[in-house]
């Protein structure tokens, strides 16, 4: 029984003494930069499966997205980044580690980023050994240091190949690889937290191994991490709770801003810190999300080259094809075209050439003597279209509410005037709202708010009251026509305003003057 106790106990210290070098790895690599993309991991809690995510950003892109480049089932214990292509190590399978690559291309005619050919990560060869220390990428080229082994691996020529590291580095407890300032560093902390720093010049590869390493002194006190950075070498100091971002000059520290935790982001806390073009890039975990997949969205805060601080959290949401947004445009056609014949059939049916219109209609007779028997007062165009105008209004405020301020200038752009569906959304969502509460009111009322307000109401062509069908037809029709403003140009065309709507449906607009009792 003793016996027992003891080897767990030891089983325990073991795990206990190799968690923190894992811990620290994994945090050092969840997120990777080649200054003008980012790449980062993240597990999807959303997704039935919880697979994990390779997410991508262009650091150019003004759109504030990123994309979902990949998936896996299992977690990448690794990643980096150089130019347009991206590597990814697994965990050790049959003593070896796996890795996929590929490399980032732009299709202006979906205005997406996708990786290789199909969207898929290419499997390369795969590293021998059980645990990797640091991965990074470097003249397009992949580079690992696997623990327990004194040299470094780099895959050149579809191989990996050993390059020998400085003695020094070998010698500490921790070791790692990070790309800043145009060389390949490798920078190696001792048990009493002193760090050491060598650098690879990409020019030094014709000179001897022993001069290809250049040793940088290098002071920094609570060290936790080099940052990727394209012009600059800069590392994290601190604790997990107070974190300060640093240029390292001649060896010293140089501080550029303290790293505020994201208060506001779902993992509060979380990140980590790599460059972005001339500044730097805080991303935080992923994972918040709505129950529409579209507005998943991730956290990135940026401090610019020379800015004190970092920016407020700016939310990223989820790129998807822009390719297949414009199939609007076709229906929006069809049904333009199919509203344009039908208004010529009726026009037709209605002529007084057609032996069916010498009878009377009988549209409404239940209601027939709610209106008077003698012809209407036409309504004015300009009280239409101003009748017209106080409809919308208030489904545009509750549209503006719903799709917030910054799409003012959006729920001007009907559909047809948009190859891309989703800028016309608040505008589309004004015409449904306003054309289902003005079914509803000239049903009921003969007359919607506008109409009531500017004295106007819907009868049938006949002056008789309009048929509950003659108002949804008519609803339906002056949706489409506020959707396709082309349709509009009848109205516009016609003395009293009728168009589209009115022709198919058989209704007209009058004047109402209400009765006087006195």
């Amino acid at each position: 029984m003793n016996y027992l106790a003891r080897c767990v106990f030891a089983l325990i210290m073991v795990m206990v003494a190799a968690s923190p070098l894992q811990d620290r790895f994994v945090h050092r690599t969840r997120a990777a930069s080649s200054g003008t993309h980012l790449w980062w991991i993240s597990k999807n809690p959303y997704e039935t499966t919880a697979r994990f995510e390779l997410l991508h950003h262009a650091a150019a892109d003004d759109e504030r997205q990123f994309q979902v480049a990949s998936t896996f089932a299992e977690k990448p214990i690794a990643l980096a980044a150089d130019s347009e292509r991206v590597w990814l190590v697994f965990e050790a399978l049959n003593h070896k580690m796996e890795v996929v690559s590929g490399a980032t291309q732009f299709n202006p005619a979906s205005e997406l980023w996708f990786i290789t050919q199909g969207g898929a990560l290419q499997l390369r060869p795969s590293i021998a050994g059980e645990s990797l220390e640091s991965l990074a990428a470097f003249d397009g080229e992949a580079w690992a240091i696997i623990q327990g082994q004194p040299d470094a691996r780099v895959l050149r020529g579809g191989q990996w190949i050993s390059v020998q590291l400085p003695a020094a580095i070998n010698d500490c407890q921790v070791r790692m690889l990070v790309v800043a300032g145009g060389a390949l560093n490798a920078l190696g902390q001792s048990s009493d937290h002193s760090i050491k720093r060598f650098k690879r010049e990409s020019q030094a590869e014709s000179k001897a191994e022993s001069q290809v390493w250049i040793e940088s002194p290098m002071k920094a006190r609570e060290f936790l991490y080099a940052v990727d950075h394209a012009a600059r070498f800069a590392c994290v100091t601190g604790s997990y709770d107070e974190q300060a971002l640093n240029w390292v000059e001649a060896g010293e520290l140089a501080p550029i801003t303290a790293i505020a935790f994201n208060t506001s982001s779902p993992n509060a806390g979380s990140g980590q810190v790599t460059g972005m073009g001339s500044g730097f890039a805080w991303i935080t975990e992923t994972g918040h999300a709505t129950q529409n997949t579209m507005v998943r969205q991730s956290w990135i805060s940026v401090v610019s080259d020379g800015a004190a601080e970092f920016s407020e959290p700016i939310e990223l949401r989820a790129q998807i094809s822009k390719a297949s947004r414009w199939y609007h445009l076709p229906i929006l056609g069809v049904l333009s075209l199919g509203a344009i014949i039908a208004a010529f059939l009726v026009r037709a049916l209605n002529s007084p050439l057609n032996p069916l219109e010498k009878a009377r209609s009988k549209e409404g007779d239940i209601d027939s003597q709610v209106l008077a028997q003698t012809p209407g007062k036409p309504f004015q165009k300009w009280r239409r279209l101003l009748a017209t105008f106080i409809d919308l209004l208030p489904c545009a405020i509750a549209s503006l509410v719903i799709f917030k301020g910054e799409y003012a200038i959006q729920i001007l752009i009907p559909p047809l005037w948009s190859a891309d569906i989703e800028i016309s959304l608040p505008y589309i969502a004004m015409v449904v709202a306003t054309v289902a509460f003005s079914m509803l009111e000239e049903i009921i009322f003969a007359r919607s708010l506008g109409k009531r307000l500017m004295g106007g109401r819907v009868v049938s062509i006949h002056g008789e009251p309009a048929a509950w069908w003659q108002h949804i037809a008519r609803n339906l029709l002056k949706g489409l026509v506020l959707l396709s403003p082309v349709l509009a140009i009848p109205s516009l065309l016609s003395p009293m305003g009728a168009g589209i709507p009115e022709i198919i449906s058989r209704t007209r607009v009058e004047s109402f003057e209400p009765a006087n009792d006195s």
